[in-house]
């Protein structure tokens, strides 16, 4: 075979080993949903809206002062969402078995420009304590903030009751498994194809020398197998005649 393979020797090797490709799909993706639906431990995801904005004030000098002070207030609070303080009421109260440094690594908390709207997010292999964790992490922050930050106005929005699986997902799974397998099984093909050195017809001759073939000689074993049974019966009477 040629040292380079060009386009059309993909398709010839894809059409002569179809099967091999066939078989490796079938048992990579197999093997590839196996252990990302019954091995890999499924993540969920819950998330807590909280609207942080400054209490009302008949302070003239503060409602001139308004924007600066929701800024530094939210900024304030962002902190205040993943301190040990929190963490530790969260954990005590759901009595987690992780540490307080593990929940705050489960916890992101996002906060867009120029919003007063902040996500608290949490992602946890259990569906139904993700939810609990991100409504504790949400009022316990709010309650403590409020005791600690005066003139702050802070406001759960959304109750995380329902979470939702985020990984493994069935369509980027399948979709990953069909690509890794179908590319595995034509390296497999590709690499039987050079390692293969028998001609199985004339087709492979002619791309072999580059010559056509002019012509060819038929072998037919069950002609040649009868043959060979009347001649060595032929022999055994002539043998007996002798004999006699």
């Amino acid at each position: 075979m040629q040292d380079k393979l060009q386009l059309k020797d993909f398709f010839y090797i894809f059409k002569k080993r179809w099967l091999t490709v066939l078989a490796t799909m079938l048992l990579v993706s197999t093997s590839i949903a196996a252990v990302s639906f019954y091995v890999l431990k499924p993540t969920y995801q819950a998330s807590a809206q909280v609207l942080v904005n400054q209490a009302t004030s008949k302070n003239v000098d503060e409602i001139a002062n308004i924007t600066q002070l929701n800024t530094q207030l939210i900024s304030s609070y962002i902190d205040f969402i993943k301190n040990p303080i929190v963490l530790k009421g969260v954990k005590d109260e759901l009595s987690l078995k992780s540490s307080v440094k593990d929940l705050s690594d489960e916890i992101t908390v996002q906060h867009n420009e120029n919003s007063q709207f902040i996500n608290i997010t949490v992602r946890d292999h259990n569906s139904k304590q993700v939810s609990e964790i991100a409504n504790r992490v949400a009022f316990l922050s709010k309650n403590q903030a409020e005791k600690l930050m005066k003139g702050s106005n802070i406001q759960v929005l959304t109750d995380p009751s329902d979470s939702e699986q985020i990984f493994p997902k069935p369509l980027p799974v399948a979709a990953i498994a069909i690509v890794v397998s179908f590319m595995l099984g034509i390296a497999i093909a590709v690499l039987r194809e050079y390692a293969d050195d028998s001609l199985r017809n004339e087709d492979e001759i002619e791309k072999l020398i580059g010559l056509p073939v002019i012509g060819h000689i038929e072998l037919q074993p069950r002609k040649m197998k009868r043959n060979q049974k009347q001649g060595s019966d032929q022999a055994k009477t002539r043998r007996e005649n002798l004999e006699f």
